[in-house]
C-alpha cells in the first residue's frame, strides 16, 4: 500500500511539474554559436557553457587562456604559464586540440588549414564580453574541425560613450598597458578601438615576450540590421626555452634547453559583414574574411638551430539565412547556409619547402521544429569538400609529393537532437551528430614512401597518405537554472573517432593511427550560498582509448582521467571583494607514448587568489597565482635525447609551469 501511495505522489508531482507554464524569460540566455543566429539556450540541443566579462573581471584572468580553464571538460596545454604557446581543446583532445577543436572570434575562423594552433594572443581579455563554449560535435554547422566541440569569443560591442585603460605589473618583470575608447552614436554609428602592449621576461630563460595587438570595428545599425567592418592586428616576438629532460629539470626548472631559440609572428586581418531582416520571417548573414600569417623563426631541432618561415593567407567567406516557417503544422526555423575557405600555406625550412593551397566548400541545412512549446527537434546534414593543390612540396632527403599534386575528398556530417524543458528550471537534451575533420595542408609533407625518416623507422615498408578523419558522437544532458548564480548541468558523451588522424613523433609524420573512443563526463555549476558568497566548479571524467590499429587498447596520451575546478567568491559589498579558486589536473600518458611504456606526467592541484577594490571609476585587483608554490609541469612530451649516441633513446621531456608569482591591475573605466 505504501508503494502504491508512493507512486501515485511521485506521479502527480511529475504530472504538476510538467503542466508548469514556461515562465523563464527572464532566466533566458542569447548565444549565437549553436545556431549561428541568435537563439536562446533552451532551444539547442547541446551542453552549453557561458563565461561572462563577470566571471573575467572577478577572477583577475589575464588571458583567454586562462578563462577557459573555468570551463568543465576542457583540457589545457600552456607550455610557459602565460598562455602565449597554448592549445585548448574539447572532449578529449590534447595534442590535436588545434584541428578537432574550432575556436572563433564572433564567428570568424582562429583555427590554420595547417597545425599551427589559433593564435590567441590576438585578442586582448578586455576585448571579450563573453565567451560560450558549444561542449558538443558541430560538424553540421561549422564543417571541418568542429569534432569535439567549439569556443566562440564574443567581443564587447559599444553601447555608449566611454572609455577603459589598464595598467598591469607582475612577477617576472610582466608590464602591460591597455586602452579602448568606444562610442555609439544616435544616428546608429558605432565604433570600437582598442590596443594592447605587453613585455615579460616570463618563467624560464630565453622566454621574454614582446606583444603588441590593436583590435578596430565601426558598424551602422538600422531598423533592420547592420553593416560592419572589423581590423585586427598583433605582432609577437617570443623567445622559446624547449623542453627539459628530467636530469635538467632536477638540476633547475627556469634553465632554457636551446638558447637563442626564438619565434616572431605578425598577424593582420580584416572582415566585412552585413546582417539584414529582409522579413520579419528571412533573416540574412554574410562576412567575408581576409587574413595574414607572417611566421619566421629559428628553432632547434636535435640540438641544432634551424631557421624557418611560414606564411598563410587565408579567404573566408560564409553566408547564411534564418527562415521562420509553419512546416507540417509546426512552427519551425531552417537555417542554410554555405562556407568556404582557402588558404595559401607556405613554410621554409632546412628540410625544404612546402606551397600548398587548400580550399574547403561547405554546404548545410538545420531544421528546428517546435513539437510544443516545451520540446523542440534539432535535425541538420552538411556536405563538404576539401582539395589540395600541392605546388611545391621538397625534403632535403628527397622529395615528398610530385609538384601539381591534387589530393581532393568530400565528407558528410548530420545531426539529429532534441531539448525538452520540463519547467522554467530544468531541461533535458541529447544529441547525436556524425563529425569529421579534413587532413590538414602540411599532414601530408613528410610523408611520401621516399621519406627518409619514414624508410629508417619502419625499413622501407610503405606509409599511406592520411585519410579524413570521420567519427560519431553521442551526447546527453541535463541543465538546471533558477538565477545567473544558481545553476547546475551535467552532460555524458560517447565520441567514436574513425582513423584519428596524430603525429607519430617516432615516424616524423601525421598518420591515421587508428580508430578511437572517448566517454566522458561533464559535470558544472553554480550556487549562491549567501547574497554575496558564491560557490562555482566543475568536474570531468575522460576514458580514452585506441580501439583499432597497432595501439589497440593503449589509452590516448596527454588526456588525464580526472579534471576539477572550485571557487569562492565573497563580495564584502559591490566595490570589495575576493575570489579563491582550486585547480585540479589528473596524471596524464605523456603527449606521444602511444604504446603506454613510459611514466605518467604527475598531476597537479594549485591555489590562486583573487583580491579587488573599486574607488569611483578606478579599480584595483591584486592577484595571486600559484599560492603553495606547487612544482609541476603543465605539458610534457616524449622525444628523442639527442644527447646520446645515434640513434638516440626516447625520453620525457617537460615544460615547467610558473612557481608562486602575482599580477597587479590598475583600471579606469568611465
Amino acid at each position: 500500500m505504501k508503494i502504491k501511495k508512493t507512486s501515485r505522489i511521485l506521479y502527480l508531482g511529475l504530472v504538476t511539474i510538467l503542466s508548469l507554464p514556461l515562465n523563464a524569460l527572464s532566466l533566458e540566455t542569447i548565444v549565437v554559436t549553436d545556431y549561428r543566429f541568435d537563439s536562446s539556450i533552451y532551444d539547442t540541443a547541446a551542453a552549453i557553457t557561458v563565461i561572462t566579462e563577470k566571471d573575467i573581471r572577478l577572477g583577475g584572468i589575464d588571458h583567454i587562456v586562462d578563462a577557459l580553464r573555468n570551463g568543465g571538460g576542457l583540457q589545457v596545454s600552456d607550455l610557459y604559464g602565460d598562455g602565449t604557446d597554448a592549445s585548448i581543446g574539447l572532449r578529449g583532445f590534447s595534442s590535436t586540440a588545434g584541428q578537432n577543436t574550432l575556436i572563433m572570434i564572433d564567428g570568424r575562423r582562429l583555427n590554420n588549414a595547417d597545425n599551427g594552433l589559433p593564435d590567441l594572443n590576438a585578442l586582448s581579455i578586455g576585448d571579450i564580453d563573453r565567451i560560450e563554449l558549444i561542449k558538443s560535435s558541430m560538424s553540421t554547422l561549422y564543417g571541418d574541425k568542429a569534432v569535439g566541440g567549439v569556443i566562440n569569443v564574443i567581443t564587447k560591442k559599444s553601447s555608449d560613450a566611454r572609455i577603459h585603460a589598464n595598467i598591469k605589473y607582475g612577477s617576472y618583470n610582466n608590464r602591460q598597458f591597455y586602452g579602448a575608447i568606444e562610442n555609439y552614436h544616435k544616428n546608429g554609428i558605432q565604433y570600437r578601438i582598442s590596443a594592447k602592449h605587453q613585455e615579460s621576461d616570463n618563467y624560464r630563460k630565453n622566454n621574454e615576450l614582446e606583444l603588441t595587438n590593436l583590435n578596430a570595428r565601426t558598424a551602422y545599425h538600422h531598423d533592420k540590421g547592420q553593416v560592419f567592418i572589423e581590423i585586427q592586428g598583433a605582432r609577437e616576438a617570443l623567445e622559446l626555452p624547449g623542453a627539459l629532460f628530467s636530469d635538467l629539470l632536477i638540476t633547475d626548472r627556469r634553465q632554457a634547453l636551446n638558447n637563442g631559440d626564438h619565434i616572431d609572428t605578425d598577424t593582420r586581418s580584416g572582415r566585412f559583414g552585413i546582417g539584414h531582416m529582409v522579413h520579419p520571417q528571412l533573416e540574412f548573414r554574410f562576412e567575408y574574411t581576409n587574413r595574414f600569417n607572417d611566421i619566421s623563426g629559428t628553432i632547434s631541432s636535435a640540438g641544432n638551430a634551424e631557421p624557418f618561415s611560414s606564411k598563410r593567407h587565408h579567404l573566408e567567406f560564409t553566408p547564411r539565412v534564418n527562415l521562420s516557417l509553419n512546416l507540417l503544422g509546426l512552427d519551425s526555423n531552417l537555417y542554410m547556409g554555405m562556407d568556404w575557405f582557402e588558404t595559401d600555406y607556405l613554410i621554409q625550412s632546412r628540410f625544404g619547402l612546402t606551397d600548398n593551397t587548400q580550399t574547403q566548400s561547405g554546404y548545410y541545412v538545420r531544421l528546428t521544429s517546435f513539437i510544443t512549446d516545451r520540446f523542440k527537434l534539432i535535425s541538420g546534414f552538411r556536405h563538404g569538400a576539401v582539395k589540395n593543390d600541392i605546388l611545391v612540396d621538397t625534403l632535403a632527403f628527397g622529395r615528398s609529393l610530385p609538384e601539381g599534386t591534387e589530393l581532393d575528398d568530400t565528407a558528410n556530417a548530420f545531426e539529429v537532437g532534441f531539448s525538452y524543458q520540463f519547467n522554467p528550471s530544468w531541461r533535458l537534451f541529447s544529441k547525436i551528430d556524425r563529425n569529421y575533420r579534413f587532413v590538414t595542408a602540411d599532414e601530408y609533407s613528410a610523408i611520401a614512401d621516399n621519406n627518409f625518416f619514414s624508410q629508417l623507422f619502419t625499413f622501407g615498408s610503405v606509409i599511406p597518405l592520411p585519410a579524413t578523419q570521420r567519427g560519431y558522437s553521442l551526447e546527453a544532458g541535463v541543465s538546471w537554472k533558477i538565477s545567473d548564480d544558481s545553476h547546475l548541468s551535467t552532460q555524458v558523451y560517447r565520441l567514436d573517432i574513425d582513423d584519428e588522424i596524430v603525429f607519430d613523433p617516432v615516424l616524423f609524420l601525421n598518420t591515421n593511427l587508428g580508430d578511437s573512443r572517448r566517454n566522458g563526463l561533464i559535470l558544472e555549476g553554480r550556487h549562491a550560498i549567501e547574497q554575496n558568497i558564491t560557490f562555482a566548479g566543475s568536474y570531468s571524467y575522460l576514458d580514452a582509448k585506441f580501439t583499432s590499429g597497432q595501439f589497440d587498447g593503449k589509452a590516448l596520451t596527454f588526456l588525464p582521467e580526472h579534471s576539477a575546478r572550485a571557487s569562492l567568491t565573497y563580495e564584502i559589498d559591490e566595490d570589495t571583494g575576493a575570489l579563491i579558486e582550486w585547480q585540479g589536473q589528473g596524471k596524464r600518458r605523456f603527449d606521444g607514448d602511444y604504446k603506454n611504456e613510459f611514466k605518467y606526467l604527475p598531476g597537479y592541484m594549485i591555489f590562486n587568489i583573487n583580491t579587488w577594490h573599486k574607488i569611483g571609476n578606478v579599480q584595483m585587483s591584486l592577484k595571486l597565482n600559484n599560492i603553495l608554490n606547487r612544482i609541476y609541469s603543465d605539458s610534457g612530451v616524449i622525444g628523442f635525447d639527442f644527447r646520446q649516441p645515434f640513434p638516440s633513446p626516447l625520453a620525457e621531456t617537460y615544460y615547467s609551469a610558473p612557481g608562486r608569482n602575482i599580477i597587479f591591475s590598475l583600471s579606469y573605466n568611465n
